[in-house]
This record gives structure tokens, sequence and C-alpha cells, in this order.
């Protein structure tokens, strides 16, 4: 990821956020010129997304700067196409959601779907353990995937089996 976008600090464009190729990195430079208390946690933004970036601290000249290295793993998370730097934990702009979205009613479902794990989205992040299984928190419980090749489940439990990093896993929620 290469480019150079605004740092917006309270709803004001104070400084820029720079990234450019090192290697196997991408090096992210952010200078703000803003005033600003305590910490300042700043994040990319983009497409919806938000990709955090780290924490501004002051110089002895009173400009807030932030240098970080990240692996292409590590930008996984990213926006792919990002608009501005600004506060962590803000809400990135919201995608349009369409119109008719086909939705029932809940007292219009007729059969209660098993709880099954969600599919895989690229931007989750993965911890793999020495046996060869992976793990995540999905922000409701944990989810254990367990390495697998051509496994056959029955159709209500389709949504088991997974491609994640081009291998096939078996994810279970604990």
């Amino acid at each position: 990821m290469e480019g150079s976008w605004p740092v917006i600090l309270s709803g004001i464009e104070c400084g820029s956020v720079t990234a450019r190729h090192e290697g196997a990195y991408s090096v992210f430079s952010a200078e703000a010129a803003c005033a600003a208390e305590g910490v300042v946690r700043i994040s990319l933004y983009g497409g919806g997304r938000e990709g955090y970036l780290g924490v501004l601290a002051p110089d002895p000249e009173g400009v807030w700067r932030l240098t970080r290295r990240l692996t292409r793993t590590e930008l996984s998370g990213f926006p792919a196409a990002p608009e501005y730097a600004a506060e962590s934990g803000g809400k990135p702009p919201a995608e349009p959601e369409p119109e008719d979205a086909g939705t029932q009613p809940d007292a219009e479902k007729t059969e209660a779907e098993p709880e099954t794990a969600p599919p895989a989205r690229p931007e989750e992040l993965w911890y793999a353990a020495p046996d060869g299984t992976l793990s995540r928190f999905d922000g409701k419980r944990l989810l254990v995937a367990i390495p697998s090749s051509g496994v056959r489940v029955p159709d209500w439990a389709r949504g088991v089996v997974q491609r994640i990093n081009g291998r096939e896993y078996v994810v279970f929620p604990r």
C-alpha cells in the first residue's frame, strides 16, 4: 500500500499520513500539528473499514508523530482504498444498504436455523496453534478451525466447512 492521506482530528484537517514500501513492509508515517490532549490513537478509514495505525506521540517541537511498519498480513484488515486518517474507534462511513433486502420478520420465519460459524472474511485474523488448528474471537464467542480435506457434512451444517488462507477447515463455535 502506498499513498498519502489527510489526518483529521476533532473535525480539523491538521496533518497527513504517508505509506511507502520498504522491503516486505509498508511503512506508515504520520504527522499532525493539532493541539491534542492525552493519548491520540489513529486509524485509516475508507470503504466502510477501519485499519488501526497506532498512537501519535508529541515531539519536542509540538508536532505529533507516528511511524509504523506493517506486514502484508497485518494490512489484510485495512481499507483497500483509504480516504483519510482520524481518531480510532470512530464510526467509519457506512456503506449504503440495498433497497430491498428481502428479509422476513421474525414472526414469519418457519424454521430455526442451527448455529454455525459465520463465513470467513479476508479481514479476519486467525491465530495459529502448533497443532495446526486456528482460533479467533468473532465478538461473541471463540471459533476454532480444525484442518480438514474433503470432509462431508449434512446440508444444515454446510457453514462449518470454510476455506481460510487457501486451506479447508471445519470451524466450530466454542
